[in-house]
């Protein structure tokens, strides 16, 4: 199942709503058709207005990403993104970064290691060796490739922050983020 995490801009003056969920079958048992349908349109018509309570959508980030991002804690309802939990995620993702760089570091290490190996290797030790290479080699692209994702992460939540960080907008917008 994907898990989304979206931050939003919003207007202080703003009031900011939650969802409401469908009533539990106890509550609408007893219901009429038309008074279930009544039902539904005002809590359709209500979390319509959560939408827009919400302001401008900023970034969204999807499944695996979201879910490893624990720093921001899952909640129906929208949430106050503060600067301290801003710094928490980008110190997440700074630490995430720098597993990568040192990751990939130490498969470049055993690479270089192997490869000196690999000149004096007899026929049977060339084929492993090179195998182990090999396989070096795609683990520094995976890696390079999470890095580069980690990266961009990083640059999305300091973009935030740095609205943040800025007084003027201090004032006046704060931002909040939903996880679904």
């Amino acid at each position: 199942m994907s898990e989304y995490t979206t931050v939003y801009l919003r207007s202080k003056a703003t009031p900011l709503l939650d969802y409401r969920e469908q009533p539990s079958w106890e509550e609408i048992q007893n219901l009429s058709e038309d008074e279930l349908n009544q039902i539904r349109n005002e809590i359709k018509e209500h979390n319509k207005n959560v939408d827009r309570s919400l302001g401008c959508e900023l970034f969204y980030i999807s499944t695996t990403p979201s879910r490893q991002l624990d720093v921001l804690q899952w909640s129906s309802s929208p949430q106050i993104l503060t600067a301290e939990l801003l710094d928490e995620v980008l110190e997440f993702y700074n630490e995430e970064i720098e597993f990568n760089k040192k990751s990939i570091a130490k498969n470049k290490e055993t690479i270089a290691k192997l490869e000196a190996r690999i000149v004096k290797a007899n026929v049977d030790l060339y084929e492993k060796i090179s195998e182990e290479i090999d396989d070096c080699n795609e683990s520094i692209d995976y890696l390079e490739e999470e890095l580069e994702n980690k990266r961009y992460l990083y640059n999305k939540f300091y973009f935030a922050k740095g609205i943040l960080d800025n007084k003027s907008n201090a004032e006046d917008y704060e931002l909040v983020y939903t996880k679904c």
